[in-house]
């Protein structure tokens, strides 16, 4: 199947800080836990130094050189099982005793963190696991894990998944925040944790470690041998794509369904307009709208519900936010004529996605997607005489469907003032 949502389409702040205490004790022997394994022993510790804060300039020149999977880890808060019971990963320390999905009970080795910026990179935003996504208690409350850290599920036998190949604007789904701070805990070996009850990988060293330890030293690559490493010292089969996402979206989506989520197919998916603050409704011919505008009006924006095409149409791998697609757009004051508005209008700017259609079709179509709240700047009716004006848009298709969670609508949630529940 396409990933364009559209039937004729052809295709779809911060600065970085390092907070230290990263230490690494004399390397130990064990590796991943199996059934019946003894109880490990905390080894002895010596601590690696750790350097001051860099400056911001030097820090955020950093950052952008180094791939986002090189952050991997849990988030500021998330509780792992310890021999001692359930406790945030900001209050461990080399040597705490952690107990594994399989019940064995081995020390940390190596424990870092790091705060990094997520302002224009969701690829670094944390991907959210809702409470019981994959079942009752997997997790118990919301797991907030790295795009890259890996879950570990059971599909015919244990595999690992990255989280962000899961991600479906349910359950779940990429968090925008502007910062957020990632854990590192390494064990002897690669192994299964438990994190608020869901089983989730350790972390392990593929050359990044110094990112976790000192700000401004620059970052380590890992070399094609820690690559390797890294992949045949994988406690489990790692997989990223293929058959093996398909059944286990399809499950999560089936669950979604069982936890009170439903798709939504409003018919203009509440498309309005909001000019200098003031809500204006359409008049509505199916797909097209007509608003009276005001030709004092500066601050304009088309506001609409929005989805990802990913997360509602299988086969999709549309990752954009899309609200409605625009085929026409005209102005007209009744007086000096009808303006008609090119799609590729370089006015047309902020909130709208690029052009789509080749136009070279046997209707020659095309189309452009708003992000769901696309600007409308106030040149476009400059010079329009008498009080107001007609804003007449043709839409080249229904908008998508959307998730609508238990309690609240999906998009409606300020994502950006998320708070892990208690």
């Amino acid at each position: 199947m396409s990933d364009d949502p559209h039937p004729h389409s052809p295709a779809d702040a911060g600065a970085e800080t390092d907070r230290g205490g990263a230490t690494e004790p004399r390397p130990e022997g064990d590796g991943p836990s199996r059934a019946g394994e003894g109880e490990g022993q905390p080894a002895a510790t010596e601590a690696a130094p750790v350097a001051d804060d860099a400056p911001v300039a030097e820090a955020v020149k950093v950052a952008e050189d180094v791939p986002a999977g090189a952050f991997g880890g849990f988030v500021a808060g998330t509780h792992l099982a310890t021999a001692d019971g359930p406790a945030a990963v900001e209050s461990l320390s080399v040597g705490t005793v952690l107990v594994t999905a399989g019940g064995v009970r081995r020390p940390i080795r190596w424990i870092g963190q790091r705060t990094v910026s997520c302002h224009g990179r969701t690829d670094r935003q944390p991907v959210r696991i809702a409470a019981h996504a994959f079942g009752e208690g997997r997790p118990e409350r919301d797991l907030l894990v790295s795009p890259g850290h890996g879950l570990c599920l059971d599909v015919l036998g244990e595999v690992l998944i990255p989280a962000a190949r899961l991600v479906n604007g349910t359950t779940l789904a990429r968090i925008a925040l502007e910062s957020v701070t990632y854990w590192h805990v390494e064990l002897g070996g690669h192994d299964i944790l438990l994190a608020e009850g869901q089983p989730a990988e350790s972390c392990r060293d593929t050359g990044h470690r110094r990112l976790f330890t000192a700000a401004g030293e620059g970052h380590v690559s890992p070399s094609e041998a820690a690559i390797r490493l890294a992949a045949t010292g994988a406690c489990r089969p790692i997989h990223e794509e293929g058959v093996m996402i398909e059944v286990l979206r399809t499950r999560l989506a089936d669950r979604a369904r069982s936890l009170g989520w439903h798709l939504s197919e409003a018919s203009l998916a509440g498309l309005h307009l909001v000019a200098d603050g003031r809500t204006i409704q359409p008049d509505v011919n199916g797909l097209v709208v007509r608003f009276v505008l005001p030709t004092e009006a500066r601050d304009v924006r088309l506001v609409s519900d929005a989805s990802i095409a990913a997360h509602v149409l299988p086969g999709s791998t549309d990752e954009r936010q899309l609200g409605v697609a625009v085929a026409e757009l005209s102005i007209d004051d009744g007086l000096t004529g009808l303006r008609r508005i090119a799609l590729d209008d370089p006015r047309l700017e902020t909130g709208f996605h690029p052009l789509d259609g080749q136009g070279g079709d046997d209707n020659g179509a095309r189309w452009r997607w708003t992000d769901g709240g696309a600007v409308l700047p106030a040149a476009l009716w400059e010079g329009c005489r008498g009080t107001v004006v007609f804003l007449r848009i043709t839409l080249s298709c229904p908008p998508l469907p959307r998730w609508i969670g238990p309690r609240e609508a999906a998009g409606v949630v300020d994502l950006a003032g998320f708070r892990r529940p208690q």
